[in-house]
Parts: structure tokens; C-alpha cells; sequence
């Protein structure tokens, strides 16, 4: 049951990061617009649009909250993973490095969001 849940949790990252890739994009147009002011993004999609700011951030937030419920079951459940005891610290710091830069993503899209009414 508990491997389902990492697994279940972890596909809540990774499905919408292949479908759309809204963290990536905003990582690649991010420090593509500090060297030119022609900024093009990794891929198209259906939320970069400025009409479906909101569904952005749904996206992110489930993004966030499968990442955070994929760590904290990882490291709840160490003694039912069968790897290495290295390998398993790089995939903790991995996925807090990774859920540090999708809580960043996340705040930027909700801090910095254009509004026009």
C-alpha cells in the first residue's frame, strides 16, 4: 500500500510536468530572459496562456503537493526501499532540491500573476 502511495504521489509530479512541463518552461523562459529580451518557450501549451493563469497555478499546487507527499513518504518509509544508503540520500536531497524549485515556481506564478480586469 505505501509503495502505491509513492508511486500514486510521485505520478502527480511527473504526468503533468510531461503533458504540459509548466515548471521547466518557467525555469527555461526564466533564464532565457536574462540574456535576451526575445524569450521563446520550451514548449507550447494551453497554460501559458494569460486566460488559464489560474489553471497554471492549479497545476503547480498539485505539482507541490504530490512532490512534498512523494518526500515525506520516501523518507517515512526508508526501511521498505531497498537501495543503498548513498543513493538513497541523493534521492532525498534530489527531491527536496526539486520541491524547493517547484515551491519557487509556484510563488512566482501567484506573487507575480498580470490581473487585467
Amino acid at each position: 500500500m505505501q509503495k502505491k502511495l509513492l508511486w500514486l504521489f510521485g505520478a502527480m509530479f511527473l504526468i503533468p510536468e510531461i503533458l504540459w512541463s509548466p515548471v521547466l518552461n518557467f525555469y527555461f523562459e526564466f533564464f532565457q530572459s536574462s540574456r535576451s529580451s526575445n524569450v521563446q518557450p520550451l514548449r507550447y501549451n494551453f497554460l501559458q496562456n494569460s486566460d488559464n493563469l489560474n489553471y497554471l497555478k492549479l497545476v503547480i499546487f498539485i505539482q507541490l503537493i504530490g512532490l512534498l507527499l512523494h518526500t515525506i513518504f520516501l523518507i517515512k518509509n526508508k526501511k521498505n526501499i531497498n537501495i543503498k544508503t548513498i543513493n538513497y540520500l541523493l534521492l532525498i536531497i534530489s527531491s527536496f532540491v526539486v520541491l524547493f524549485l517547484v515551491v519557487f515556481a509556484l510563488y512566482f506564478a501567484t506573487t507575480f500573476s498580470i490581473n487585467i480586469m
